[in-house]
């Protein structure tokens, strides 16, 4: 079989590939029937977070739940998420009910953490992925060898591993793929004790290729055209060992209903998408016990928020969880919290609970660190710190209640920290319009201060001032009058002063000053932020050190401070300038530029 290998590049114009160069080389295999390829995916940006994307035409014949369930893997733990970062990444689809043949969308495939791929900052990575002839092999990597035992039968395997009642569409799947895997069983309802079979392992629906092993009668597909393992270990999260107090978690990968099971369901779901983690209200979650049966809880009963890292939050709305004492279910599983909310309840009454639970554990008041020229400190009415998505750094969850647009963080300050990772989550009772993205841009001035004379110069065009150097000072001194060279700087204001490097010195100075005019004296060792001072006090114009700036329009109490390393001056024209020496971020700098805010940066050459 003659194995082809070819790239493709993204236009990102014409939202379309492009064949680069096709037939790179060839490999004779004669044990795969498989053609290697690799594809480009577009990293795109949302709340805090990189987003992997399939850009995929719409073809004929395709309709929006049709694609979302082939593509869209975010989709299959949190549909309601997923709408919402669909619709804010391609805001040219007005309506996803009304999608056109040819148009071109952004698929949301994966959360990513900051560097998470290769390329990802650039904003297209690219990955392989292989056509294979048939399903059967990917499902047997995805299977585990069985001894049958006295008293099993296939039915019963089945639903152990998969759930779901006899003929329901999750048994009729794993049936389907027992099947697959088990060619050598004529009749699966003839077993025998000590016989060897395959099953399939349940953690194969987790794979964003799942659903593409079915046709639309159930039956299994003749050829798969999906990622494989190789392909999709970037975009799924990297394996981990599964934690002992959750076994399985029985839920159907489909689009949630539009009403929900109880009233107050849209506030967990809230919540839930506040803490990044995934609301699962209908199914059976199973916790295992040492000694008796697995305890089984019925999610539509009591939903759960999953929190990754074996972390889970079960909702009650009275003492106990499936007849069983809260205390005891509580105790019994570490990182199972339960938390009993009335009917109703708020997503702040619903939050409040959650992080009393983590209470002394992972929560936490408040955030500081530095960056550069900045200081930088978040406060939010709840913060609590994770795992990332690979596992490798901790993130910081920060969450505050708004009630309108205005109070929202600043979206480049919500960027930046998100690459620091703290997530910012601002979450509103009502819906707000989406605020519009920054881009990365920067208007910077800049001043050289190798030459203290010639920074003075710049300084003063900076700000509007007039600046005369070398003039003529006439003073009286020991009864005759003296004449003298110095710089004459002018604020407009009706002050001037005499700026002096050196050339005045003495007696003199006490008698140029006699006549009513002031002289700021500098040498080479002076601070270009202390000289600005120097002047601004001269001058009488306010300014402020170390001025602090606030990423949202909220009270202090719950929002980002800012801190930056420099003076911060109201010019003449209106605009205040700010004059800085050490580099602050540049997503700072979008922040500050949007806040009417010129930056100036004092350089050594």
């Amino acid at each position: 079989m003659i194995k082809y290998l070819y790239y493709f590049h993204w236009n990102r114009t014409k939202r379309t590939f492009w064949p680069i160069s096709a037939l790179i080389f060839l490999l004779i295999s004669t044990n795969t029937q498989a053609a290697m390829l690799y594809k480009n995916y577009l990293v795109r940006y949302d709340r805090g977070w990189d987003i992997l994307c399939d850009p995929y035409r719409v073809q004929q014949g395709d309709w929006v739940l049709k694609i979302f369930r082939q593509k869209g893997e975010i989709s299959h733990y949190d549909f309601r998420e997923f709408l919402g970062i669909f619709q804010r990444l391609n805001p040219h689809i007005k309506d996803i009910d009304r999608i056109r043949t040819g148009q071109v969308v952004d698929i949301p495939l994966k959360k990513l953490a900051q560097g998470n791929l290769p390329g990802q900052s650039s904003g297209v990575v690219t990955i392989p992925f292989v056509m294979l002839s048939g399903p059967e092999k990917q499902i047997e990597k995805h299977a585990t060898t069985y001894t049958i035992q006295k008293g099993d039968t296939v039915s019963i395997l089945i639903a152990k591993q998969f759930g779901g009642r006899y003929g329901s569409d999750t048994y009729n799947q794993g049936l389907t793929l027992f099947k697959a895997i088990n060619p050598h069983i004529e009749d699966i309802h003839r077993i025998y004790a000590g016989q060897q079979i395959y099953m399939p392992d349940p953690a194969i629906r987790e794979k964003n290729w799942y659903a593409s092993l079915f046709d639309e009668d159930g039956n299994l597909t003749k050829q798969l055209s999906k990622l494989t393992d190789t392909a999709d270990k970037p975009i799924e999260e990297k394996a981990t060992e599964p934690e002992p107090e959750t076994v399985a978690v029985q839920q159907i990968p489909s689009p949630p209903p539009v009403k929900r099971p109880d009233e107050n369901s849209n506030a967990r779901a809230d919540a839930a998408q506040a803490m990044d983690g995934r609301l699962l209200n209908k199914g059976t979650l199973f916790l295992p016990m040492e000694k008796e049966k697995d305890f089984e809880i019925d999610l539509s009963q009591y939903p759960m928020i999953d929190l990754g890292y074996g972390e889970k939050v079960v909702f009650t709305t009275e003492n106990m969880v499936m007849g069983v004492d809260l205390t005891l279910v509580q105790s019994y599983w570490d990182k199972v919290k339960v938390v009993q909310v009335p009917k109703n309840a708020s997503s702040e009454t619903i939050l409040d609970s959650i992080f009393s639970t983590f209470s002394g554990e992972t929560a936490m008041d408040q955030l500081a660190f530095e960056d550069g020229g900045t200081k930088i400190q978040v406060k939010a009415k709840w913060i609590r710190s994770h795992p990332s998505p690979d596992g490798h750094v901790i993130r910081h969850t920060c969450i505050t209640l708004i009630s309108s647009r205005e109070e929202q963080t600043h979206d480049a300050i919500v960027r930046y920290l998100a690459r620091n990772d703290i997530l910012i989550k601002d979450v509103s009772t009502v819906p707000l319009p989406e605020a519009p993205p920054s881009e990365e841009t920067t208007d910077l001035e800049r001043i050289d201060w190798t030459d203290p004379k010639r920074f003075i110069d710049t300084f003063a065009r900076t700000m509007g001032f007039t600046y005369s150097p070398g003039i003529q000072v006439s003073f009286p001194y020991a009864g005759v009058q003296i004449a003298a060279q110095s710089n004459l700087l002018s604020f407009g204001n009706g002050k001037e002063v005499l700026v002096d490097f050196g050339d005045l010195y003495g007696d003199a100075v006490k008698a140029i000053e006699a006549t009513g005019l002031e002289i700021l004296q500098f040498n080479g060792d002076s601070e270009p932020l202390v000289i600005i001072g120097h002047l601004m006090d001269a001058a009488g114009i306010d300014y402020t050190q170390s001025p602090v700036f606030y990423g949202a329009n909220r009270p202090v109490e719950f929002n980002t401070a800012i801190t930056v390393n420099g003076i911060l001056v109201q010019t003449k024209s209106g605009q205040d300038r700010l004059f800085i020496k050490k580099q602050i971020p540049q997503l700072i700098e979008t922040f500050l530029l949007s806040r009417k805010i010129r930056l100036v940066k004092i350089e050594n050459g």
